[in-house]
């Protein structure tokens, strides 16, 4: 009879959280990339407005000062979300972490179950030759004897 483990279900179970849960470690990544790029686009057009500031003088000043003030607000705003971001990537790598762990337990218990099944079968195997070699040799003992 083959080995059959009976938590089976349970491995594939597992087997699809580490699958999900590496899934959303690579969206968090993207995430965090892409926050982090309209992070420093954004600190980009800051920049670009001060230098435009400094070279125009005071004629547009309110306009600058002004457009400044909304992209330093969204650069904040943008801080804050890549705190987030960063949070929830590390929040998905120890999920990640997690799931290889509860996996790998249970692929070690499915080891053990296996090794315990061989070691049955093996001992049943040899009970069985054990009785195969008595039979033959009452055999033998009985056809020399009636030879005689």
């Amino acid at each position: 009879m083959p080995f059959k483990y009976r938590l089976e279900k349970v491995l594939k179970i597992r087997e699809e959280e580490l699958d999900e849960a590496i899934l959303e470690m690579k969206k968090a990544e993207d995430h965090l990339r892409a926050v982090s790029y309209e992070l420093s686009a954004t600190t980009e057009k800051r920049n670009d407005l001060h230098l435009e500031l400094i070279n125009e003088g005071l004629s547009h000043a309110t306009l600058y000062v002004r457009r400044i003030k909304q992209l330093n607000e969204k650069i904040a705003q943008l801080e804050k979300d890549l705190q987030a971001a960063q949070d929830a990537l590390i929040k998905a790598k120890e999920e990640v972490v997690e799931a290889k762990t509860r996996l790998e337990a249970l692929k070690r218990h499915k080891g053990k179950k296996l090794k315990d099944y061989t070691e049955e079968e093996n001992r049943k195997e040899g009970i069985r030759l054990d009785e195969i070699g008595v039979l033959k040799h009452s055999r033998e003992l009985i056809e020399s004897s009636t030879e005689e």
